[in-house]
C-alpha cells in the first residue's frame, strides 16, 4: 500500500473501531483513560497554581528585606513546579500511552482474539515488560519529535511568509501525529516479537498508517485543551456559557475515548496488513464472527522477514 492508501486505512478503521467496540461491548475500557486524563490534567493545573502563588509571593516581597537563600529557594520551587506543570499538560498524550500501556495492550489482545482466536500468556513479568517498553517508546518518541522540531524551527528562521508558517505549524504537527501513531502500532509489533529497532523499521515503511492513527488521537486531545483554555475568556452570557460548557463535555469524552479508539484502529489495520492470525507466537484458537473487509493477504510480513530487511 502507498502512503495515501495507508492513511485511508487508518481513518477507515477509526470508524469501524467505534462499531467494533460497541458490537463487542468493549467501550467500558474508556473508563481507564477518562479517570487518568482527569487526574493528569488536574495535577497540571494544581502545579500551575502553586507556581503562580510562589511567583506572586516573590513579587509581593520584592521590596522587603529578604536573604539570598530565601530568594534562591523560592526560585527553585517555582522552577520545579513549572516543570511538573509542563510535564503533566504538554506531555499528556505520551503520559497516557505510558501509564495505560497494560490496559491498551490488554484491549489490543482482546480485539485480536475476536478477529483471529489468538491468545497470549499474561503474567506479572509481561505486565512489567509492557510498561517498560511503553516508557522506552514514549521517551524515544519525545526525544526524536522535539529534535526534529528544533531542526525545523532553525530552518524556518531562514524563510518568511507562507513558507515559514507551514514549516513552523504544519510540519511539527505532522511529526507529532507520526510518533503518537507509532506508539500504538508498537503494541501489535511487540506481540509479533519485533524488537524496538524492527518496529521502528516497520512503521517507517508505513508512515501513512501511523499519521492517520496519531492524528485523530492527538486532535481529540488538543481540541479539549483548546476549548478548556478558551472557556474563561468567553462572554458571560448564559447561552454562550451553556454552549461552550456542552462543547467542553463533548471534547472531554472524545479525549477519553481517543487512546481506546486509537489502539482499536491500530489493531484492525495491522490485521488487514499482516494477517495477525499467522502470528507464530500466539496460542491459536477459534476467531469470532467479525472479519475485517479489504484484507490483503499479499501484505503479510513476518518478523523474520523484517530481521532480514534490517
Amino acid at each position: 500500500m502507498n502512503f495515501f492508501q495507508l492513511l485511508g486505512l487508518g481513518y477507515k478503521n477509526y470508524v469501524k473501531g467505534i462499531l467494533f467496540l460497541i458490537q463487542h461491548k468493549l467501550y467500558w475500557f474508556a473508563l481507564f483513560p477518562l479517570i487518568l486524563f482527569a487526574g493528569i490534567y488536574w495535577l497540571g493545573l494544581y502545579f500551575e497554581s502553586i507556581e503562580y502563588s510562589i511567583g506572586y509571593e516573590i513579587k509581593s516581597k520584592a521590596q522587603g528585606p529578604e536573604t539570598m537563600r530565601e530568594v534562591t529557594w523560592k526560585s527553585v520551587k517555582m522552577l520545579f513546579f513549572d516543570s511538573l506543570h509542563i510535564v503533566f499538560t504538554k506531555f499528556t498524550l505520551y503520559i497516557v500511552v505510558i501509564i495505560l500501556s497494560p490496559i491498551l495492550a490488554l484491549l489490543s489482545e482482546r480485539i485480536e482474539k475476536i478477529l483471529t482466536g489468538n491468545q497470549y500468556k499474561f503474567g506479572l513479568r509481561q505486565l512489567i515488560h509492557d510498561i517498560k517498553r511503553g516508557m522506552r517508546i514514549a521517551l524515544r518518541n519525545i526525544l526524536w519529535e522535539y529534535t526534529f522540531i528544533v531542526i525545523i524551527l532553525g530552518i524556518a528562521s531562514f524563510f518568511g511568509g507562507t513558507i515559514k508558517n507551514v514549516l513552523i505549524f504544519s510540519i511539527p504537527v505532522a511529526i507529532g501525529f507520526y510518533f503518537y501513531g507509532f506508539a500504538f502500532i508498537d503494541y501489535i509489533n511487540e506481540r509479533r516479537r519485533l524488537n524496538i529497532q524492527q518496529s521502528v523499521y516497520f512503521v517507517s515503511k508505513r508512515k501513512g498508517l501511523a499519521i492517520a492513527i496519531g492524528s485523530i488521537y492527538s486532535i481529540f486531545f488538543l481540541s479539549f485543551f483548546y476549548v478548556f483554555r478558551s472557556y474563561p475568556t468567553l462572554p458571560s452570557a448564559t447561552s454562550t456559557q451553556l454552549l461552550w460548557g456542552s462543547i467542553i463535555v463533548i471534547t472531554f469524552i472524545l479525549a477519553a475515548f481517543a487512546p481506546i479508539l486509537a489502539i482499536t484502529s491500530a489493531t484492525l489495520s495491522m490485521h488487514e496488513l499482516v494477517d495477525l492470525s499467522k502470528n507464530e507466537f500466539a496460542i491459536k484458537g477459534e476467531p469470532n464472527q467479525f472479519v475485517p473487509e479489504d484484507h490483503d493477504p499479499d501484505q503479510v510480513i513476518e518478523a523474520k522477514d523484517l530481521e532480514e530487511d534490517a
